[in-house]
């Protein structure tokens, strides 16, 4: 607890890069498996294309997040510095 009140600016990045973490794990452990059972060609096209859109969210949300942190990290370097 009390390094989250001393790193503020940490924890929605952090918070991001455990979800984007915790998606890629579900993901590669068979959360496609819904797929398999769709009634007709639409309804997988559909799930793939859903799909598609959330890993594409879960990579920018990534990049983003890296960059914050990034960003806070040198920030406090130079803080440190100066």
């Amino acid at each position: 607890m009390q390094w989250i009140k001393k790193n503020k600016r940490f924890v929605p990045s952090a918070f991001a890069l455990t979800t984007v973490v915790v998606f890629w794990i579900v993901g590669a452990a068979g959360g496609m498996g819904f797929l398999h059972d769709a009634e007709s060609a639409m309804a997988m096209l559909a799930g793939l294309y859903l799909m598609l859109g959330v890993v594409a969210v879960s990579i920018i949300v990534t990049v983003l997040a890296l960059m914050d942190l990034a960003h806070v990290t040198s920030d406090r370097k130079q803080r440190t510095v100066a």
